[in-house]
């Protein structure tokens, strides 16, 4: 008798049975639910952050590019958003996530395939050629009984979701660094325009020494120091402009543009804004995007020991077929001799050479690496905001400092040159005090950059949005769709 007699005899009690048994070894069998990831016992977050302990215990918040007041800033920020390749990469790769978990719980339903076939064979001494053909619609699913298929989908699903955190978080990088790069490039072009002005003082210092030599009042000494002075300008003038060319460059670059030097950049360095409340640092920890990333990683690995794990115990595949076979293809679309057919089959491992325990034990050395660099990103953000809020201290200190030296530095260069005018210092003097008036000028400029880029440091390292409204990480709250 034929598998597909039996399979009509079975009675219908029987497959009841049977399908009450499979739903109750699945229901037995749930995916374990990672625990909740925590710092170790020697890493105690404290309350509030060490560099700002006075700080107002105020809700950290968004938005914090509109605190430049700077409109082109803003578009500029809007542009690399929108054609960054790096960003478009990194999108590229979420949508790889998301398939791939939808991929990964593909399995837990039943495969369905249709087929039609046909054959035709005879011998080579002219007998009769036998024809069959026919059409089929097969049906295929392996039993989750142990919960790997499950468990292979939340791992998927947990990367999917780090994906979309790194993604976000690939997002408010790339609005600080083209800020930081929109204020550099104005920075160097402050640069430029200052050794423009240190090439005019001195080739006004180059004539008077000039005219003192004429009149045999100085030595020729005096009229080579003062064109050395005026050819290390000229150097220095070239320097910058190549900076800031550069810096340009790097801008367009990263707003998707062909990278000429030709951007139009704002007048001035903005204002830095005034302090922002950190809040405290365990926020973080839910707030940054690659430390939510970090976290899924680690949930990932814990599924993934669970599909090792399960890959040790026996399998279980049910298939089925139904369809028509005839000796004619017409009367197989009109379906004469129908049939179907439903199969079982167990398999269990028995020996492969030590593969399956050396996959489980790998998934626990993983799941492992996982948790030290969940708490290696976690320590580097903290170190991240601490640094950033001590500096913004320091920083508008020493603004202030430089500010005064500034003042100071021009009051002595032109008593310098007044005395320098009536013989009464050398002018090894004069071009002391013109040198320390060069370095405090530039070191101003560079101060002022330094205390936005570290601001913007600080905002990022609170995970602080660039946008005030909802969803402008553009991230997506929702799993993998399942087609």
């Amino acid at each position: 008798m034929t598998c597909l007699g039996q399979c009509r005899q079975v009675p219908r009690r029987v497959g009841l049975t049977l399908s009450l048994l499979l739903v109750g070894l699945l229901a037995g069998c749930a995916v374990r639910q990672p625990p909740e990831t925590a710092l170790p016992p020697q890493v105690e977050t404290p309350d509030t952050w060490a560099a700002a302990k006075d700080a107002a215990p105020e809700e950290v918040s968004t938005g914090w590019l509109d605190d430049f007041r700077d409109p082109l800033l803003e578009a500029v920020v809007a542009e690399a958003l929108a054609n960054n390749q790096d960003l478009q990469t990194a999108a590229a790769q979420l949508e790889v996530a998301r398939q791939a978990a939808i991929r990964a719980g593909a399995p837990m339903y039943p495969f369905v395939s249709l087929g039609a076939g046909g054959s035709s064979n005879g011998d080579f001494e002219g007998g009769d050629s036998r024809t069959s053909s026919g059409v089929s619609l097969d049906i295929s699913w392996e039993v989750d009984l142990w919960g790997r298929i499950r468990a292979g989908k939340a791992a998927a699903a947990s990367d999917f979701e780090a994906a979309q955190a790194d993604y976000a978080f690939a997002r408010l990088s790339l609005a600080a660094q083209t800020a930081k790069s929109w204020f550099l490039a104005i920075e160097s072009r402050l640069q430029v325009e200052f050794s423009q002005e240190n090439v005019e003082l001195f080739e006004r210092a180059l004539s008077l020494v000039q005219a003192r030599y004429n009149a045999g009042i100085v030595s020729e000494l005096d009229l080579h120091l003062a064109k050395l002075q005026l050819a290390a300008a000229e150097n220095s003038l070239r320097q910058t402009q190549a900076s800031y060319e550069q810096a340009m460059r790097s801008l367009e670059v990263l707003l998707g543009r062909y990278p000429d030097a030709e951007i139009a950049l704002a007048d001035d360095l903005a204002t830095v804004p005034p302090p922002i409340p950190p809040g405290i640092p365990g926020e973080i920890l839910e707030r940054r995007p690659d430390l939510v990333a970090a976290e899924r990683q680690v949930a990932a690995a814990f599924y993934t020991i669970q599909v090792a794990q399960a890959a040790r115990l026996p399998s279980l595949s049910l298939t089925g077929s139904a369809g028509t076979a005839s000796s004619d293809l017409r009367d197989a679309i009109n379906a004469p001799d129908p049939f179907w057919s439903l199969g079982a089959g167990l398999f269990a491992p028995l020996f492969a050479g030590g593969e399956l325990k050396a996959n489980v034990e790998a998934a626990n050395a993983q799941q492992q690496a996982a948790l030290h660099r969940y708490v290696q990103v976690v320590l580097g953000a903290f170190g991240e905001v601490e640094n950033a809020l001590a500096n913004d201290e320091y920083l508008g200190q020493r603004e202030g400092f430089v500010r005064a030296a500034v003042l100071e530095t021009e009051g002595a260069v032109r008593q310098a040159t007044i005395q320098y005018r009536f013989g009464l210092i050398a002018y090894a003097n004069v071009i002391t005090i013109q040198d320390r008036y060069v370095t405090t000028r530039r070191q101003l400029i560079s101060l002022r950059n330094s205390r936005l880029a570290n601001r913007i440091n600080l905002y990022l390292g609170l995970g602080v949005d660039y946008a005030t409204g909802p969803g402008q990480t553009a991230v997506a709250s929702t799993g993998p769709e399942e087609e």
